[in-house]
């Protein structure tokens, strides 16, 4: 290694003649020995990281945010902590001279502050609303900066992120996010991306753009209501780049992928075989986490980090299983979002902002109000989001075109809305999805406290049949295009998979109320066994199908899981019942058709699942119980041994069956199935949960 020429380090002179003192040395007023990169005062004194050389110590710092401030060079030292660097390494993350103003987010009528804002015109005084100081970065975290440069790195070589949501945009018919949104945020990072300089060190250049994306995210996303698409597009994008953008592709492409057959040409180009693609799955996932991670300490919620946290609690419960804990984790972060927003609230929502983000937002809310429901139904939890206390009006049927152009146009589309918010002629199934699955979330969350609410059985069934009753009206009252059951000619895979899956959760919710009526009153068997019988015959339906085009693999688990196995459990379980015992009984679907239905079902949960997935033990274990009531349906003298000598007691009806799991309604979907309890499976099942994720 060749010898430093003298002057890499001698100290520049000043224009006193002098020669400069370290900032430690100057501030302490201490005779400096000059020294370069670190004076030997500072290496004495074991504060090398603090050690730097001011250009312009005695020039006076513009704090009126006009004049230009004067970074700190860069410094190295051997002397160095690992984990912590001086705030003169990383100047671009010294954002500004004081921490950013935060607003504490939506406050309500019981706030601190609401009789002053109530009183606003009788003071004089304007209140600052809670305003407090906040940094996004801690200045001398040298592992998030490191983690921040990873991500764009990742992002920087993976334009199969870009193919993917594309792709994936043209066939799904329920993202949360207008293709708007998210075709201005992949044109940006692109546009970012590729504006580097290739001949040069890509490192310093990533690691610059990691510290403008936390000087943007450090500041709230504003709004008024005369701001155009485009800039509201550019308050989170190219120069105004966030990690909300960042992470909102991330997690999209990651959902993607979920979905995007093996045999899909763009991604065979850049994961050939199985191995490459599951660590890039497992990639995206990370990448995803990080920047959720970034925006835990953001200084400001919106609507674009709820769909970040939206998107990536998604693909949480696609990777690593529906019933985890990390993705119910997940979904507490999105609510405390949705509620520090005002998305729950309609005043707040459509406060100055334009008419498409407006709609917008509602969007937002109408989209994690649903998951709320459907997580929450999944492990039998009260819902996080309660509707009483939020503005119940979804989102207008009107497309993303309308919204844009505003003025006479925007007019006119509303105009042509029934009085339901409903388009009769329109084919906008994205925002038409989405406001069903929200009308429908709603009911649900009605049945949920039914079911999991602790309450006087007094008029039970009026409240059964309340609910029973509102459901089937809004159903009736929605369009006949969006309708499953009025689908004579499917439109497509896409557009009839949609419509299948809402019509699942209209059903579903009746099952769920119809099943606490005959628990509770032991009366209405028969409009339950009809319900069970029709989901039983969907679901099988839907398996049958393949799209070469298309892996729905994990979807599906999802939905044979969910819907699937309660009602093939309550038919399975009846049909044992008076297999075993003496009438009369309650009529039940034929039983031929029952015995075949339900044999289809346990063969479709041994392949419906591959290894890997999240809800693949899952799957396997239910197989195998749901195989043991059958063997003891057709052959009840062999099964009553074999699961006898397997310490599992034979002959067991569905009340025995109910009784070893105690009544316990409120386990969630295992409670159903009362003889399936994970901690069967001791340490196995959590072992395979964490092989089947990512360690971060």
């Amino acid at each position: 290694m060749g010898r430093a020429k003298m002057t890499d380090l001698a100290p520049a002179v000043r224009g006193n003649g002098t020669l400069p003192s370290c900032e430690p040395c100057r501030k302490s007023k201490l005779k400096c020995d000059h020294g370069k990169p670190v004076c030997g005062r500072c290496v004495a004194k074991n504060i090398t990281q603090r050690c730097f050389y001011h250009p312009a110590p005695m020039t006076r710092q513009d704090m009126s945010g006009h004049g230009r401030r004067v970074k700190r060079p860069r410094t190295e030292s051997s002397h160095s902590s690992p984990l912590l660097a001086s705030a003169a390494d990383y100047p671009g993350l010294r954002i500004m001279s004081e921490p950013p103003l935060v607003t504490p987010g939506y406050l309500g009528s019981t706030s601190f502050s609401a009789v002053f804002r109530e009183h606003r015109t009788d003071i004089s005084v304007e209140e600052d609303g809670g305003v407090a100081r906040a940094v996004f970065c801690n200045t001398t975290d040298r592992i998030r900066v490191q983690s921040g440069l990873e991500v764009l790195k990742f992002l920087y070589q993976s334009t199969i992120c870009d193919v993917l949501i594309r792709k994936f945009y043209v066939g799904h018919l329920m993202a949360a996010v207008s293709s708007i949104v998210m075709e201005a945020i992949l044109q940006s990072v692109r546009r970012v991306l590729d504006g580097l300089d290739r001949a040069r060190d890509l490192d310093p250049q990533l690691r610059d753009l990691v510290y403008r994306i936390f000087r943007s995210s450090a500041h709230p996303l504003t709004s008024h209501s005369s701001m155009s698409v485009e800039e509201y597009c550019a308050s989170f994008t190219d120069k105004n780049l966030r990690w909300e953008a960042i992470g909102i592709i991330l997690a999209t492409s990651g959902i993607a992928m979920m979905s995007t057959s093996e045999s899909d040409s763009d991604l065979a180009r850049v994961a050939a075989d199985a191995t490459a693609r599951d660590i890039l799955r497992a990639q995206l996932v990370e990448a995803s986490g990080v920047c959720v991670g970034f925006c835990d300490t953001s200084a400001s919620v919106s609507e674009l980090l709820g769909f970040l946290q939206y998107n990536d609690m998604l693909l949480k419960t696609q990777y690593y299983g529906d019933s985890s804990y990390i993705a119910w984790r997940r979904l507490g972060d999105l609510t405390a979002t949705i509620f520090a927003a005002g998305l729950h609230q309609e005043s707040t929502r459509a406060q100055d902002c334009p008419a498409f983000l407006h709609q917008w937002r509602k969007g937002c809310f109408a989209a994690a109000f649903y998951a709320d429901k459907c997580l929450s139904t999944f492990v039998g939890r009260p819902p996080f989001i309660n509707y009483r206390y939020c503005t119940l009006s979804p989102p207008l049927d009107l497309s993303d075109e309308d919204l844009i152009a505003g003025g006479e146009r925007l007019s006119q589309a509303i105009s042509n809305l029934d009085a339901a918010g409903w388009n009769p002629q329109g084919c906008n199934s994205r925002v038409s999805m989405l406001r069903l699955r929200f009308l429908l979330a709603v009911l649900r969350e009605q049945a949920l406290e039914i079911a999991l609410g602790t309450f006087d059985d007094t008029d039970i069934l009026q409240k059964y049949n309340k609910v029973i009753q509102a459901a089937q009206e809004t159903w009736e009252a929605c369009p006949a295009r969006v309708r499953y059951d009025h689908d004579d000619k499917p439109d497509g895979n896409s557009m009839t998979f949609a419509k299948r899956h809402i019509y699942l959760d209209y059903l579903y919710t009746l099952f769920l109320v119809q099943r606490m009526v005959v628990k509770r009153t032991n009366t209405a068997h028969e409009a339950l066994f009809s319900t069970s019988r029709e989901i039983l015959s969907i679901i099988l339906s839907a398996t049958s199908e393949r799209d070469p085009a298309l892996d729905i693999s994990r979807h599906l688990s999802w939905v044979v899981l969910y819907y699937g196995l309660p009602t093939a459990s309550i038919l399975a379980f009846e049909l044992l019942r008076q297999t075993q015992e003496p009438g009369p009984h309650p009529p039940l679907p034929p039983r031929a058709e029952l015995i075949r239905n339900l044999s289809v079902f346990v063969s479709s949960l041994s392949w419906v699942a591959r290894p890997g997935q999240g809800n693949y033990r899952t799957c396997r274990a239910v197989e195998k119980k749901l195989s043991d009531v059958l063997d003891q349906i057709l052959d009840p003298a062999t099964a009553a041994s074999s699961v006898q000598a397997a310490g599992l007691g034979g002959g067991a009806g569905l009340d025995e069956l109910e009784e070893e799991g105690g009544e316990g309604d409120h386990m969630g979907l295992y409670n159903l199935m009362s003889w399936y309890r994970p901690e069967d499976f001791g340490g196995e099942l959590l072992d395979f949960m964490a092989m089947d994720g990512v360690r971060f």
